[in-house]
This record gives structure tokens, C-alpha cells and sequence, in this order.
């Protein structure tokens, strides 16, 4: 196409959970998962062809609950981890897993946008996260450069650490942290430093944007009042080593030198809500 229109692509159910498969080098892939209440939720393979400008997709059957959030190995392009609600003694709570998609899904073999999905496959199961001790979900984190076997889970107010052993068929934790304060303290989101040999990460809770040591798991820097409101999402730069990016409810969009916090190194206040 001559043109650099947009290419739509519609979901059955409202989605909130997004990730790029980085394993995949060979084509443009992204994961996203959808929520819905009353009916199966279900995880779409969606491929970009931009030499056509086209998108492809697949779907599969996430049976388990609406997904919440989803991110993909960065070393086996078949494994992923979600965090979705489940029903429990009547109160919903927050788990996670890790999953297998189907051999043939990893290559990339397509459905058209427009055929039905009554060939839909299911995930398999590898293992749980859930430690019903540590609270629920919020996030999961693979270590960026590694070999798919280290993972960070985010549970109320826990950082867990996960070794993933015997073909990630079993979660081992292997350390953890909790954040202690006053009140209801939850992370909400956190992302896993490329940079530093993978040992830091960063965490929002709250308008506080922290910074961990994944080997003491000890903090290492805070930005209190990072937002005016609740700290949505979190980044890295994958280029700049220091630099770390954080949107809000206030609307905005910063970015920070983690050598200095005291202030952000840019605002964007571009966005409506």
C-alpha cells in the first residue's frame, strides 16, 4: 500500500492485556487477552505483515478467567504468563499461570481475519504462580536476556521471585520482598530492566515509582509523587541504560534518569484521559 493507513483488526471481547512476543525475530507478533464475564476468554495471535500491510491472527481458548495481564518468554516463543480472575469461596481473586500454545501456533500458520473461529485450540497448562499467601496478581515479569527460566510476579504488596524448572512445569520460589508501609500498599504495575545484567526492576504502587535490586531485592531508589494520581504502566528504554518511562491517571506521561529522581527529564501532556 502507498498509503500508511491504519490497519483495524476487531476483537470479539473488550481487551486490556497486551504484549509483543520478543522470541519471535523472524516476524511481528503481538499477544493480546481478552475480558469478558460470561464467556470463554480467549488469548489472539496477532501477526503484522507490513510488506501488505496486513494483519493475520489466530486465536486460543483461555478458559480460566479474563485476563488482566499477559507477557511473553523472551526466549521460547511457545510459553507465556497471564494473570486472570477466578471465583473462589465466592471472592474473586486474582492468579497466575503459564502456559504452552500449540506447536503449530509458534510458526505462524493464519486464519484470514474474516474466518470463523470454530477451529479455536487451547492453551496448556505449565504451571501456577499463585501463592494465595502473597495476595493477588497484579503482574508477571520475565527476566529480559535470560533463558526463559527466571520470572517476577507482583502480588499485592510482594515481589516474587521464580525459578521456572523441569520445562517450566514448576514454579520454584527461589526469593522475595514485600513492601511495608502504612495502609493498603499493592503494586499495580513493574517492568524488568534490560540494562545492569537484568538486576533491577521497577515498581508502581500507588503515585511511588520504585526501583529494586533483584539480587538483595532491596530497594534502590523512590520516586514519591511520581504522578498525581495512581501510576498506571511502567517501561525501559531498551537503548539508554538509565532511562525509564511512566504514565498515569493524571494523564501524563514522564520520563526519568534513575541516577537522578528528583525530577523527570521530560513531561508529555498531550492526552485527554
Amino acid at each position: 500500500m502507498e498509503d500508511d493507513a491504519p490497519v483495524i483488526y476487531g476483537l470479539e471481547f473488550q481487551a486490556r492485556a497486551l504484549t509483543p512476543q520478543t522470541a519471535e525475530t523472524d516476524a511481528i507478533r503481538f499477544l493480546v487477552g481478552t475480558q469478558s464475564l460470561r464467556y470463554d476468554n480467549q488469548i489472539h495471535i496477532i501477526d503484522f505483515d507490513d510488506e501488505n500491510n496486513i494483519i493475520n491472527k489466530n486465536v486460543l481458548l483461555h478458559q480460566v478467567g479474563e485476563i488482566w495481564h499477559i507477557s511473553a518468554s523472551p526466549a521460547d516463543k511457545g510459553v507465556l504468563a497471564t494473570c486472570y480472575n477466578k471465583t473462589s469461596d465466592g471472592k474473586v481473586v486474582t492468579c497466575a499461570a503459564v502456559w504452552r500454545m500449540p506447536k503449530e501456533l509458534e510458526s505462524g500458520s493464519h486464519e484470514s481475519p474474516d474466518d470463523s473461529s470454530s477451529n479455536t485450540q487451547t492453551l496448556e497448562l505449565l504451571c501456577h504462580l499463585d501463592n494465595t499467601a502473597h495476595g493477588n496478581m497484579a503482574c508477571v515479569m520475565w527476566e529480559p536476556m535470560g533463558d526463559g527460566k527466571k520470572i517476577i510476579s507482583l502480588a499485592d504488596n510482594n515481589i516474587l521471585l521464580w525459578d521456572l524448572q523441569e520445562s517450566s512445569t514448576k514454579a520454584v520460589l527461589s526469593s522475595s520482598s514485600a513492601l511495608e508501609g502504612k495502609g493498603q500498599l499493592r503494586f499495580t504495575s513493574g517492568r524488568w530492566s534490560p540494562h545492569h545484567n537484568c538486576t533491577q526492576i521497577a515498581t508502581a504502587n500507588d503515585t511511588t515509582v520504585r526501583g529494586w535490586d533483584t539480587r538483595s531485592m532491596r530497594q534502590i531508589y523512590s520516586i514519591e509523587n511520581a504522578h498525581g494520581q495512581l501510576v498506571r504502566d511502567l517501561d525501559f528504554n531498551p537503548n539508554k541504560q538509565y532511562y525509564l518511562a511512566s504514565c498515569g491517571d493524571d494523564c501524563k506521561v514522564k520520563f526519568w534518569d534513575t541516577r537522578n529522581v528528583t525530577e523527570p527529564v521530560k513531561t508529555l501532556e498531550e492526552h485527554s484521559h
